[in-house]
């Protein structure tokens, strides 16, 4: 069952700052800001690897406590055992140990210590290499493994005491579905999963992995449309004698039809179907069908109308895509191809690579994409500085869009910036990181 962050709280982070954030607003929308050092990065960071249970990373943020609070009345508390102040201030707070519990208002409903890896490595059997963050390569069956996974091997007893608490804490924290969109939007690391020793991960360019995306979200989409064509005019002699539907009136008949000739020519536009999927009917000749021909004309428009149905959602999302790029893109359109999944083109249809964009429209194709594509329904989407690279009137464009997004695809979300553009004239859902030392630090 999906549950949503109330709120958050983060004490010494950098043994210094204090910040907590909430959501208060209908609009599930809060946007953070403060000076460069407060840690607005940070903040985005703990709350995206405490719910993704990164417990690995989450220990390498320097804070003595965490608490964040659920919609669902249970409160997360996440405390930093044997580090001082001193330790956070100098980044040097390891070996790391974390206490995480689950309380609800009236009692505590799980617990466990997690201890960091790095502090335990002579301990662990010599057939497991650490190959990352919460990850590890066992060497007898070549298969990755999580840090749980390794700890089973440790000598222990509250690892294996504590199994059900960890799985509930584990569940607990699924719950909370969160998306983090990084500053570092252009490339992303691509692991070669034949070659887990690798020192260097490829880098691929992410604006490419978008249209790849986009060409396989096509291709499935198609797929489907054709099993759900072929299923249905397999059946339809037998649904249609077996079981006849009440026939429509002749005006609700072509209202239907002249809808489904809308939805195909959008498609057609689009790019998702080519013109030999597309079969207009001339809604105009039913004037002079016999009334007992409504029976299977009906029939045909309630199927047509299933079998298209499997693009709406896809659909829906390209639309807001190119809607949104065409606004902004001068001299160039972008363009949704069955084959490239998206494509550039310029003035006198000439192609352009996608990684030959500027800065500015590769980050907005991204940013987009993955809000479009990749949030899921009641997520927390977590955006550090949507602002880069963009242009005064592109910033001055994202909040407005950002909250038609996150309206059509269900999300709520924080943003971190510097810019007033991304403000705007929405001081009232601002908030800010305070920078003011306690005084025995000053």
């Amino acid at each position: 069952m999906d549950d949503r962050l109330l709120s958050f709280e983060i004490n010494d982070l950098y043994g210094l700052y204090n910040h907590q954030i909430s959501f208060s607003n209908e609009e599930g929308l809060t946007i953070i800001h403060g000076p460069n050092g407060v840690g607005k990065t940070a903040l985005l960071r703990s709350i995206h690897d405490l719910f993704s249970y990164k417990l690995e990373t989450l220990s390498e943020i320097p804070f003595s406590t965490i608490t964040a609070r659920l919609a669902s009345s249970l409160t997360v508390t996440v405390k930093r055992i044997g580090a001082t102040r001193e330790q956070l201030l100098r980044r040097r707070h390891a070996p790391n140990r974390l206490e995480i519990e689950i309380r609800n208002d009236k009692r505590p409903l799980a617990n466990h210590t997690y201890f960091d890896s790095s502090s335990t490595i002579r301990e662990i059997p010599p057939w497991f290499e650490h190959i990352g963050p919460n990850s590890w390569l066992d060497a007898r069956s070549g298969e990755e493994v999580s840090d749980e996974e390794v700890t089973k091997y440790l000598d222990r007893p509250s690892n294996t005491r504590n199994k059900k608490n960890v799985d509930y804490i584990k569940s607990t924290l699924d719950n909370v579905k969160v998306y983090f969109v990084e500053t570092n939007r252009l490339y992303r690391e691509h692991k070669n999963s034949n070659n887990w020793k690798s020192k260097d991960p490829k880098m691929v360019s992410s604006v490419r992995d978008c249209a790849s995306q986009l060409t396989y979200r096509i291709n499935t989409a198609l797929k489907n449309y054709g099993a759900q064509s072929q299923e249905l005019d397999q059946t339809f002699p037998y649904r249609f004698i077996s079981g006849p539907a009440k026939p429509m009136d002749l005006a609700e008949l072509k209202s239907r039809l002249s809808g489904l000739a809308g939805k195909l020519a959008k498609l057609k536009g689009q790019g998702i179907l080519e013109s030999e999927n597309i079969h207009p009917f001339d809604s105009e000749s039913l004037d002079k069908v016999e009334p007992h021909k409504l029976e299977i004309m009906s029939l045909y428009v309630r199927d047509s109308e299933v079998k298209l149905a499997v693009f709406d959602s896809l659909s829906d999302r390209v639309e807001l895509l190119l809607g949104g790029l065409k606004e902004k893109f001068k001299n160039k359109k972008i363009k949704l191809s069955r084959e490239k999944g998206l494509i550039a083109v310029g003035p006198g249809d000439l192609d352009i690579p996608l990684e030959a964009l500027s800065s500015g429209e590769q980050h907005e194709i991204v940013l987009l994409h993955e809000l479009l594509f990749k949030v899921p329904n009641n997520c927390l989407v977590l955006i550090d500085e949507p602002e880069l690279s963009l242009h005064v009137s592109w910033q001055k464009a994202f909040l407005p869009e950002l909250l038609s997004i996150s309206k059509f695809n269900n999300f709520y979300s924080i943003v971190a910036t510097h810019s007033p553009y991304i403000v705007g004239h929405r001081y009232d859902l601002m908030m800010s990181l305070d920078a003011d030392l306690d005084e025995s630090l000053e």
